[in-house]
C-alpha cells in the first residue's frame, strides 16, 4: 500500500520533474551497487581489517568475517536486482532527455517574452550546455560494458552529485547530550582568579573613586571605600529596562528589600557564566549565581545603590549542597553536577565520608547606608546612600544561596502503578520478534493502547479522589523556597568563604557567555574555517530577539526575475488568490545572498551571489560552560539557498514573557496587515516572527516537560545551552547536474544543538541514560506536534488526536518526525530494527542486506554510526506522511542517553508540509520582494499562529513554581507517569518499539 502511495504520487508529477526522480533513483542505485562491490571484496578477503566499536569512544581492527553461504546468496541476489533496475533506469533516462529539454525551452521563451536582462539568458544557455554535456555522458554510459558502466556512470554524474549536498563526516559527538564536565579545581589563590577572571584586558576593575551622578556626599567616604561612576553603569547584564526600574521603585528602591524578594522569588541554577540579561532573569524567575547577581545589581543601580559582582570559593556541608541541587540522595552526585555547570569544585573528604563541598561561587557588594539601620532605612530623603561617607559600608549579599524544602506529592508510582513489563507481554501478542537480528514487527499496538487508557483512567480517579482542588505541584511534587525577610542586611554571608577574591564593575568577558554562527559554501570550507559569513554575540544580547538568516536578490536582474513569477496586484484592490502563487521558481538563474539579521538590523551578509536551491553548510553552537574560551559547536546540514531561516536560541528556558511579548508584536502586525497599513513592517519581521514563535514553543514545551518528569523520573535536570533552526524551505529540485527549480513544500525544524546538564539523584548512571533516551523520544515527537499545531488552522481542518474533531472538515497536514515515521511504520507492519552493538557484530552485513530499501545517504549514516558504537532504531523501508517520503531514525550513545533524532533530508528534527502559497510567501517575503502582494493572505494565516500560541500560552506556560498553570491535571500526571514507566523498562527492540508508538502521540496528553 506505502509503495502503491509513492508511485502515484511520482504519477502525477511533470513528464520533466518524473525525470529528475528517476535521475535520483539512478544515483542511489549505482552508489548502493558501488557499495555492494565493495562489501563483497572486504568478505571475500578474510584477512581484511576492519573496525569493529567496543563502545562509543573504544575502536579496535578485527579480522573481516567471511560471508556465510545464505549471506553470499542474499547479497548476489540483491546485486542482481540493482543491476537489473540499473539499465531499466538508464533506459528511461534516454527517453526523459526530451522532456527536460522542453521544460528548459519554455523557461528561455519566458525569459525572452518578459524582455528580461541579457544576463539572465547567459545562465539559461550555460545551463543548457550543462544538460547536454550530461546527457551525452550519461547515453555513453548505457552503451558501455558491464564492467565498465559503472564507472562511466559515476563519472556522468559527477556534475550532478557536486550540486548536492555533500555527506556529512562521521562524528561520535551526538547533538543531544550533556556539556563537558569542569575538571578544574576551585581557585584558592589571588594569581589563580586573575587569571580565570581577567585574562582580557577589557576589564571594569572596582576602583576606589568619586564623583557619582545621582548620589551627594557632605562628607565624602575615605578615598578606598568610595564608589566609582562602574557602580551604578548599565552594562551587557545590567541594562535597565523599564520593568527593572518599575520593580525597584515597587521594592522602595531599598537594598534589604531587593535583596529579599530576589533571594526569595529566584530560583538558582547550577551553572557558571553570564548566560542572561537581568531582564531575562527576571522574567524567568531563575538564573545561575551571576545571572542572579546581575539581577541584585540592576535593582541597586536603578535605586542609584552603587554595587558590584564579587567572586570567591566558598564552602558549604555536603548535606546542604545536596539540598540545593535538588534534594539528592547521595553525595557523591553533587561534585559531578556542578561540574556540568562549569562550576569549578572539589569534595572534602573526612574518615572516609564527603564532609563539605568547596566551589567558586560569585555574590554581590553594595554600597549602602549601614550606621545604624544596616541597609534597612535611606540615608537622605533623596537617595539611599548616606550623605556623610563613613556611615556607608560595602555589604556583601547573595541570594543564589537558599535551602529549599520538597514536597513530595502524591506517590503515584506505588499507588497507581503502570507496570511496564505487562505493558510489554500485551504489546507481543500476536507479534513477530526477532532478537538475533534486532527487530519486531506487528507488535500488538491495539493492546498497548488499552493498557495505557485503563492506566489513565485509574491515574484520574486516584488524582480525583486525592486531591480534587489541587495543583500540578501538588499532585506531581515541587520545591518551594522558604520565605525568608530579615529586617535589615546581616552583614554576613551564609557560608564560610574559602578565599575571597577581587570584585569587578561589570561581569568580564572572560565569564560572558557568547552564541557564534559561521555558514559555509562547502563542507570543505567548513573544515578550512573559510566562511561567506560569520556572527557572534553575548548571549545576555540574544535572548528574546529575532535572530533570522534570509535571502535577497543578488542583482536587479534577480529581483526581476523573481518578480516576474509573482502575481500582479489586482486592479479592484481584491487580495491575491493562493492559486495565483506559482509552484516553483527555475533555480539555476536566481541569484541570491545570505544575511543575518537580529530585531530588523543585518548583523553579517555577503556580496557572493549563491544560486538558489544550492546545499549550504552551517556551524554554531556557544561558549563551554567549563571553559567559556572554548567553543561546544555542532554543525547543520538543512540549509538551501532561499531558505527562510531563523535561529532559537534557548540560554537556560524560554520565558513566557518573551513569548507574550512575540505575541504582542504579532497581533500589532495583523492589525496592520487587515487594515493596508504596510509601514514599519518587512517581510523578514513577518515571516521571522512567525517562525520564532514556532521554535520557541519547542524550546519551552521540551522546557516544561523536562521541569514536570524530573522529580518523578529521580532525576536532577537543567537546561543548557541550546539552539534549532526554523526553515520556510527552498527545497532543489536536481536534473542533469542542475538545480533545475525549487519548490515550496512546507516549514523544517532542525533541532541540532542541546545540552541537557543532569544526573540520577541516587547516582545510578544507567537510570540517567534511560531518562535521557525518553527525553530525547519527546523532544522528538515536539518536532511534529508543535509545527502541526502552529500551521494548522483549526477552522478549516482537524488536528491529529482532535479530542472534539468538527464533522465535515478534512484533516490537517500532519508533519513528520524521527519517533513519528518509526510509528507509521509500525502501524503499517514494517519491522522496526533496534540495532545494537551485539546485533551489528553478529549480522556485520545487515544495514545492506535489510535496509536495501533505503537511499544510501541514510544506509551510511547508519552505517557509520554503527560503527562509532552506537545504537541504531529505524525502520525496514521507507514511509509516506502528506508528500513526504523517507526515514526516521534515532542513533544513541548507549552509555549515556545521548542521541541524534533524524529525518531524511531534514537533519536533527521534523517537516511539516504548508499549501504550497504559504510556503511560498514564507519564502518570498523574506527575500525583500514586493511585500503588498501577499500582505492579505499573511494576515489569513497570522489569525490561526495567534491563536495557537495564545493557546500554548494558556495552557502550556509555566508559572513561578515551573509547572502548568492551567490544563488538566490528569493529562499532565498522566504524561508524566507513563514516562517514569518507560524508564525502568530494559532496552532492545520490544521497549524501542513500544517508546516510539506511545511517544508519537504524546501530544494529545500533555502540552502538545
Amino acid at each position: 500500500m506505502q509503495e502503491a502511495k509513492v508511485q502515484l504520487a511520482a504519477a502525477q508529477a511533470s513528464p520533466a520533474d518524473q525525470a529528475s526522480r528517476r535521475l535520483d533513483r539512478l544515483r542511489t542505485v549505482m552508489q548502493s551497487l558501488n557499495e555492494g562491490q565493495g562489501r563483497a571484496a572486504s568478505a571475500a578477503d578474510e584477512g581484511a581489517l576492519q573496525l569493529r566499536a567496543l563502545g562509543p569512544q573504544i575502536q579496535i581492527s578485527v579480522r573481516a568475517p567471511a560471508m556465510s553461504a545464505e549471506q553470499r546468496r542474499l547479497h548476489q541476489a540483491q546485486m542482481s536486482a540493482w543491476r537489473e533496475e540499473l539499465r531499466d533506469l538508464l533506459s528511461q533516462v534516454q527517453a526523459d532527455e526530451a522532456a527536460t529539454r522542453e521544460d528548459l525551452a519554455r523557461t528561455r521563451q519566458w525569459l525572452l517574452d518578459r524582455k528580461l536582462p541579457g544576463e539572465l539568458l547567459a545562465r539559461h544557455d550555460q545551463a543548457l550546455r550543462q544538460f547536454e554535456q550530461t546527457a551525452a555522458a550519461l547515453r555513453l554510459a548505457a552503451q558501455a560494458t558491464e564492467a565498465e558502466m559503472l564507472p562511466a556512470l559515476t563519472r556522468a554524474l559527477a556534475p550532478l552529485d557536486a550540486q548536492r549536498r555533500q555527506p556529512a563526516a562521521p562524528s561520535r559527538s551526538l547533538p543531544w547530550r550533556a556539556p563537558e564536565p569542569n575538571k578544574r579545581q576551585p581557585a584558592d589563590t589571588r594569581s589563580a582568579w586573575f587569571q580565570h577572571l581577567l585574562g582580557s584586558r577589557d576589564v571594569r576593575l572596582a576602583q576606589a573613586g568619586s564623583g557619582l551622578d545621582g548620589i551627594h556626599f557632605e562628607v565624602p567616604p575615605e578615598p578606598s571605600e568610595a564608589p566609582v561612576p562602574a557602580d551604578l553603569a548599565e552594562t551587557p547584564e545590567t541594562q535597565l529596562s523599564p520593568a527593572l526600574r518599575a520593580k525597584a521603585l515597587e521594592l522602595g528602591n531599598n537594598p534589604v528589600q531587593i535583596q529579599n524578594w530576589v533571594r526569595n522569588h529566584i530560583e538558582w541554577q547550577p551553572t557558571w557564566g553570564a548566560l542572561q540579561s537581568a531582564q531575562d532573569t527576571l522574567d524567568k524567575r531563575r538564573g545561575n549565581a551571576h545571572d542572579i547577581a546581575s539581577l541584585q545589581i540592576a535593582l541597586l543601580r536603578a535605586a542609584k545603590i552603587p554595587a558590584r559582582y564579587q567572586y570567591g570559593t566558598i564552602s558549604l556541608p555536603v548535606a546542604q549542597v545536596q539540598n540545593w541541587l535538588g534534594s539528592l540522595a547521595k553525595p557523591e552526585v553533587a561534585q559531578p553536577l556542578l561540574s556540568q555547570g562549569g562550576i569549578a569544585s572539589k569534595s572534602v573528604w573526612s574518615a572516609g565520608h564527603i564532609n563539605e563541598v568547596q566551589l567558586e561561587h560569585v555574590w554581590v557588594r553594595a554600597y549602602v547606608n549601614w550606621a545604624p539601620s544596616r541597609g534597612a532605612k535611606a540615608g537622605a530623603a533623596s537617595q539611599h546612600v548616606n550623605p556623610v561617607g563613613p556611615l556607608n559600608a560595602w555589604v556583601d549579599i547573595d541570594a543564589s544561596y537558599k535551602q529549599y524544602q520538597y514536597s513530595p506529592g502524591l506517590d503515584l508510582k506505588n499507588q497507581v502503578p503502570l507496570d511496564g513489563a505487562a505493558l510489554l507481554t500485551a504489546a507481543q501478542q500476536g507479534a513477530t520478534v526477532n532478537e538475533a537480528e534486532g527487530w519486531v514487527q506487528n507488535l500488538n499496538q491495539a493492546a498497548i493502547q488499552n493498557q495505557l487508557s485503563s492506566y489513565q483512567n485509574r491515574l484520574k480517579s486516584y488524582i480525583d479522589q486525592q486531591a480534587p482542588n489541587g495543583t500540578v505541584g501538588d499532585v506531581i511534587g515541587r520545591k518551594i523556597v522558604p520565605v525568608f525577610a530579615p529586617p535589615m542586611l546581616a552583614g554576613s554571608l551564609p557560608f564560610r568563604v574559602v578565599f575571597k577574591a577581587q570584585q569587578l564593575s561589570a561581569v568580564p568577558p572572560a565569564l560572558q557567555h557568547r552564541f557564534s554562527y559561521r555558514l559555509y559554501a562547502s563542507a570543505q570550507d567548513r573544515l578550512d574555517d573559510a566562511p561567506l559569513l560569520s556572527f557572534t554575540e553575548k548571549t545576555s544580547q540574544l535572548v528574546g530577539k529575532r535572530l533570522s538568516l534570509s535571502y535577497v536578490p543578488a542583482s536587479q536582474a534577480d529581483a526581476d526575475l523573481i518578480a516576474s513569477y509573482l502575481p500582479k496586484p489586482h486592479a479592484d484592490g481584491s487580495p491575491i488568490d493562493p492559486s495565483e502563487f506559482p509552484r516553483s521558481l527555475p533555480a539555476y538563474l536566481i541569484r541570491l545572498k545570505p544575511q543575518i539579521v537580529l530585531d530588523g538590523q543585518v548583523v553579517a551578509s555577503t556580496q557572493l551571489g549563491l544560486t538558489m536551491g544550492t546545499p549550504l553548510y552551517g556551524q554554531g553552537g556557544f561558549s563551554q560552560f567549563h571553559d567559556l574560551q572554548q567553543w561546544d559547536l555542532a554543525e547543520d546540514e538543512t540549509h538551501s539557498v532561499g531558505n527562510a531561516t531563523v535561529f532559537g536560541l534557548s540560554a537556560g528556558g524560554i520565558s513566557g514573557a518573551q513569548l507574550n511579548a512575540l505575541k504582542l508584536r504579532l497581533e500589532a502586525s495583523k492589525t496592520k496587515l487587515q487594515a493596508g497599513d504596510l509601514t514599519g513592517l518587512s517581510g523578514e519581521q513577518i515571516t521571522g516572527d512567525l517562525l520564532t514563535a514556532t521554535i520557541w514553543s519547542w524550546f519551552a514545551a521540551a522546557e516544561s516537560h523536562s521541569r514536570l518528569s524530573q522529580n518523578q523520573a529521580g532525576v536532577v535536570e537543567t537546561l543548557g545551552l541550546s539552539y534549532g533552526l526554523f526553515h520556510a524551505q527552498a527545497e532543489p529540485v536536481y536534473s542533469w547536474g542542475l538545480i533545475r527549480k525549487v519548490e515550496f513544500p512546507g516549514v523544517n525544524i532542525d533541532i541540532g544543538h542541546v545540552r541537557l546538564l543532569g544526573w540520577s539523584k541516587n547516582g545510578q548512571a544507567g537510570d540517567w541514560a534511560q531518562y535521557m533516551r525518553l527525553r530525547g523520544q519527546y523532544m522528538s515527537a515536539l518536532e511534529h506536534a508543535v509545527p502541526e499545531r502552529f500551521f494548522s488552522d483549526r477552522a478549516k481542518c482537524n488536528l491529529v488526536g482532535e479530542p472534539d474533531p468538527k464533522p465535515g472538515l478534512p484533516a490537517c497536514p500532519q508533519g513528520i518526525s524521527a519517533v513519528k515515521a518509526l510509528a507509521l511504520a509500525a502501524a503499517q507492519g514494517q519491522r522496526i530494527y533496534t540495532i545494537t552493538q551485539k546485533v551489528f557484530q553478529d549480522n556485520p552485513g545487515l544495514v545492506t542486506s535489510h535496509l536495501s530499501a533505503h537511499n544510501w545517504d541514510t544506509r551510511q549514516r547508519v552505517q557509520q554510526a554503527l560503527e562509532a558504537g552506537q545504537e541504531v532504531t529505524i525502520h525496514q523501508r521507507p514511509v509516506l506522511q502528506d508528500g513526504w517520503a523517507g526515514a526516521g531514525f534515532v542513533l544513541l550513545d548507549p552509555e549515556t542517553g545521548a542521541g541524534r533524532y533524524l529525518i531524511e533530508g531534514g537533519g536533527n528534527g521534523g517537516s511539516v508540509p504548508l499549501l504550497k502559497a504559504l510556503a511560498m510567501a514564507l519564502g518570498i517575503t523574506s527575500a525583500a520582494l514586493p511585500f503588498i502582494l501577499i500582505a492579505a493572505y499573511i494576515s489569513i494565516f497570522l489569525i490561526s499562529l495567534i491563536a495557537a500560541l495564545a493557546w500554548y500560552l494558556v495552557f502550556c506556560e509555566v508559572d513561578g513554581s515551573g509547572f502548568p498553570s492551567k490544563g488538566d491535571i490528569g493529562n499532565i500526571a498522566w504524561s508524566v507517569m507513563w514516562f517514569s514507566a518507560l524508564a525502568g523498562m530494559t532496552v532492545g527492540p520490544i521497549a524501542s518499539f513500544v517508546i516510539a508508538v506511545v511517544t508519537s502521540g504524546l501530544q494529545n496528553h500533555a502540552c502538545f
